[in-house]
């Protein structure tokens, strides 16, 4: 029977490589799941808020109102003059939520998010 000269496996190399990728996609996950996570909550946010206020007169101040607090209260920044605006005009009305989100990963990389959500009314 005959012995291999070199047994086969990973070399340090290549578990250095295995292990920086892991490391910096865990990273990605991590600081990425916080934005979108409050992008769902603000979407929800709009959905509701939208429903509530149906056929009400000063809509668009009392929606920015609503949203103010209840962005206070989850504790989410965002500028509603900014970012959020009101398609009264046409047939179908809206309301139109557009605003990027700049993260931070390491060093002097950062990713910059784009949403942009259409909610009609």
């Amino acid at each position: 029977m005959r012995t291999p000269k070199r047994e086969q496996g990973m070399t340090i190399l290549s578990m250095a490589i295995l292990l920086f990728m892991v490391i910096f996609f865990g990273t990605l996950i991590i600081k990425l799941s916080g934005p979108y996570y409050d992008q769902f909550t603000i979407d929800q946010m709009i959905s509701r808020t939208a429903q509530d206020l149906k056929g009400d007169e000063a809509f668009e101040s009392e929606f920015r109102d609503r949203m103010s607090k209840n962005l206070g209260i989850n504790n989410i920044e965002l500028d509603l003059r900014k970012d959020l605006s009101f398609d009264v005009r046409s047939n179908d009305p809206k309301v139109i939520l557009d605003y990027e989100k700049r993260v931070h990963i390491f060093a002097n990389i950062d990713v910059v998010l784009t949403f942009y959500e259409e909610y009609g009314l």
